[in-house]
């Protein structure tokens, strides 16, 4: 029988490179800062959410504020995938599922879930902020001499 790590490895062998990898590198590094400041915005969108709204305190949380989160949520998901951030994306996914069962329940809001959505915004700044750090990283030319 076959171990998940041997799936895994048959996969991401055959695995589909991303449509703005096969663009000129011109075009890819636009693309790149265009989606890194669209997820920035609406990473930014998320904060002042969580600025309004009360997410300290489960029993003051409100209906509006869990679907104005969940909207904000959903935006930076979509930038961040039109981005090639595939694990913001995924993190966004994640926490898609705690989102809509506050939605569907507001009264199952527990400390934890709470913090978990303000905790997000800091994790999701350090996906970012990651990414930025590995763009940025570029190995040196390594000078030869010619005697």
């Amino acid at each position: 029988m076959r171990t998940i790590h041997y799936l895994n490895a048959k996969h991401s062998i055959d695995a589909v490179t991303p449509f703005y990898m096969e663009r000129a590198p011109s075009q890819r590094l636009a693309v790149s800062v265009d989606g890194l400041v669209a997820a920035m915005g609406a990473l930014d969108g998320m904060e002042n959410v969580l600025a309004n709204e009360c997410f300290d305190h489960p029993d003051r949380l409100t209906q509006d504020g869990i679907t104005a989160y969940a909207l904000a949520l959903l935006t930076l998901r979509e930038c961040a995938s039109a981005a090639g951030f595939v694990r913001l994306t995924n993190a966004c996914d994640a926490l898609a599922v705690t989102v809509s069962r506050l939605i569907e329940n507001k009264n199952c809001a527990s400390p934890e879930k709470c913090e978990a959505l303000t905790r997000f915004i800091a994790h999701a700044w350090a996906m970012i902020q990651m990414y930025v750090d590995s763009t940025a990283r570029r190995p040196m030319p390594i000078a030869t001499s010619r005697n």
